[in-house]
């Protein structure tokens, strides 16, 4: 008999210890959505909705919506499946995007019949100890036929991974070509990684984005062409306590016409320190407008953007109260072509000290641009200096650096003021 009560409290105890880690995995899974929407609409580009919900211990499922923070130029349903287990919860779904009617009109009249397009197909792992993701997303290839043109893709596969708080994407989109009357278009292969990090409701927060152009070629339609080769562009957005920076990174490995080396050149440019507290009390009154106008800025009329523009005024000014510089900390252009191999490098920084107390009045005044002027210093440096470059600037041919100063608002070249300049 005490076996048995034994062996029934057992069966009691695990069963409910199962449930219950069900219950927790499905709750859990509930609210780490419900504040990934929240943390979705408040940061990203993008206003996200719950259209409907069925909740349970071992399964869930739902619809969401998803629409531009601005206007409603399309609109994303998404519909997804969640089945917990006591670790992990998987969900499954679709997407179904649809565009606005006057611009599914404008594309059908450029474009001709749009194409049923494949639905893209995703899948999340959620770990309930560790409360981290990994998501996988497909969409299959197509093909998109016309009279005179005919677009071949081949498809998208991505992968979304991490925690809240600290999320990495990686994507790749396979190579895809445009072929029509006047040339053909290939594109190969192109990636996309992101790393987004943030904490405080995203007061704080950490972009970077990188995307590789593994080439890109176009052949006209009588045979010549043009042939790009490693085409990348970078990007870096940190919000911190102090200070707003941005930088951004451009490179080309090699262009080529008609096989031959034309020109390639990098460049690496930053806006740093711009004031935080500005900069999200901007974001904020940007956001709380849009959802007093529902998403819609594009009706204001022009007394309204005034009156817009006139609040934001204060915390526009407060944007440079830090003394806000803008670097140009790599220029690397080479070209056989054009005899050209020049490098560069340079700063401009704009004197922010008591800006705040300027009136949009006084800055509407010529006296206003005279003293915005006054706060301006910087140079840029280039060597050597292309010929054509020099002439224009009247420079001797055989000049090897050109450095353009701004001392105080005033121009200066390689050291002497320029005469006649609109400054």
């Amino acid at each position: 008999m005490r076996k048995g009560v034994l062996a029934l409290g057992a069966v009691v105890i695990i069963g409910g210890g199962y449930l219950a880690g069900h219950a927790v995995s499905s709750a859990i899974f509930e609210r780490e959505l419900a504040t990934s929407l929240d943390n979705l609409e408040r940061q990203g580009n993008v206003r996200a909705e719950r259209l409907g919900s069925e909740r349970g211990w071992f399964h869930s499922s739902g619809e969401l919506l998803l629409q531009p923070l601005i206007g409603d130029d399309w609109r994303v349903t998404v519909p997804y499946r969640a089945n917990h287990g006591i670790l992990t919860t998987r969900v499954e779904g679709d997407a179904e995007l649809a565009l606005n009617e006057a611009i599914a009109e404008e594309l059908q009249e450029a474009f001709g019949e749009l194409p049923a397009l494949p639905t893209p197909r995703w899948v999340a792992d959620f770990n309930t100890l560790s409360q981290t993701l990994e998501a996988n997303l497909e969409l299959p290839g197509f093909q998109w036929d016309e009279d005179d043109w005919r677009l071949d893709f081949q498809g998208i596969s991505a992968t979304l991974s991490g925690e809240r708080g600290d999320l990495i994407l990686n994507a790749e989109i396979a190579p895809w070509w445009l072929t029509a009357t006047e040339g053909r278009l290939a594109v190969g292969t192109t990636t996309l990684d992101s790393h987004y990090r943030y904490s405080e409701g995203g007061r704080l927060f950490h972009q970077q984005d990188a995307m590789q152009f593994e080439s890109l070629r176009f052949v006209e339609g009588h045979g010549q062409a043009l042939h790009l080769q490693g085409l990348g562009y970078t990007s870096d957005m940190r919000l911190g306590r102090e200070h707003l920076d941005l930088s951004l990174g451009l490179s080309l490995d090699e262009a080529r016409m008609e096989d031959q080396p034309v020109a390639s050149g990098r460049l690496a440019l930053s806006l740093e320190r711009l004031d935080a507290d500005a900069a999200w009390r901007l974001y904020e009154s940007l956001l709380d407008e849009l959802e007093r106008r529902d998403g819609d800025l594009e009706q204001l009329s022009p007394a309204e953007w005034e009156a817009l523009f006139e609040s934001w005024f204060p915390d526009l000014l407060a944007l440079l109260s830090e003394s806000p510089r803008l670097v140009l900390s790599e220029l690397d252009l080479n070209s056989r072509m054009l005899g050209l191999a020049t490098q560069g490098e340079g700063e401009l920084t704009f004197d922010g000290a008591g800006i705040t107390e300027l009136s949009l009045e006084e800055l509407a005044s010529p006296s206003g641009a005279a003293e915005l002027q006054r706060r301006l210093d910087g140079h840029l440096r280039a060597a050597p200096v292309p010929p054509t470059l020099a002439m224009m600037l009247g420079l001797s041919l055989d000049s090897r650096e050109m450095e353009f100063e701004l001392r105080a608002g005033e121009p200066y070249l390689n050291g002497e003021p320029l005469m006649g300049s609109p400054w």
